[in-house]
């Protein structure tokens, strides 16, 4: 009876076990059902929601003449790519109703297109950063959102210890850019 038991409960188990991977599987974002144009993608799954390349700041960063471009190879030459999420930002702040902007990674084994677009000089390393959530917010930063009677509805779904490892490897792109003075850090001759 005890062996029966066991068995039973193996037999259970494993098939929790089973069923949640095939869960966890099931939600994973591939690259291939998202259709991006330049650091903006959408995928039909959710139709009110934008993910994007860049975290803060991206509206009105500099970036270097062959973002796009490279933006594209990558993505050609990574096509079993996972869409990480990072953050989003709800309709609270979109003024959108049930829309949601989702900062997301774009990893492929080791290999980030996030990274290599701050390593090739696309964009400066900040724009890498998430939002910070209402309660990591300065107090001027939430008056200014009170003053326009908005409170930012902002989610993250990515472990601080994991974030804080992308942003130093974003530091590190950044430094190597900038050395080389790679797009955005190209010093510009006067003509």
């Amino acid at each position: 009876m005890k062996q029966l038991y066991t068995i039973v409960l193996s037999f259970i188990f494993f098939t929790l076990f089973s069923c949640n991977t095939l869960e966890d599987k099931d939600k994973e974002l591939k690259l291939t059902d998202f259709k991006f144009q330049s650091i903006l993608g959408t995928i039909s799954t959710e139709p009110k929601s934008t993910y994007c390349l860049l975290g803060t700041g991206f509206f009105r960063t500099p970036r270097s003449d062959n973002s796009n471009k490279l933006i594209t190879e990558w993505m050609d030459n990574h096509p079993n790519a996972s869409v990480i999420p990072v953050s989003s930002i709800g309709s609270v702040s979109l003024n959108v109703p049930d829309s949601k902007m989702v900062y997301c990674w774009l990893i492929d084994k080791k290999d980030t297109l996030n990274n290599y677009l701050i390593r090739s000089g696309c964009f400066p390393g900040g724009t890498m950063r998430r939002p910070r959530t209402w309660d990591e917010m300065e107090k001027k930063e939430q008056e200014f959102y009170n003053k326009i009677g908005e409170k930012v509805d902002i989610k993250v779904y990515v472990e601080k210890k994991e974030y804080d490892k992308f942003i130093e490897q974003i530091k590190s792109a950044e430094s190597y850019a900038r050395d080389n003075h790679l797009g955005v850090w190209e010093e510009k001759t006067e003509k």
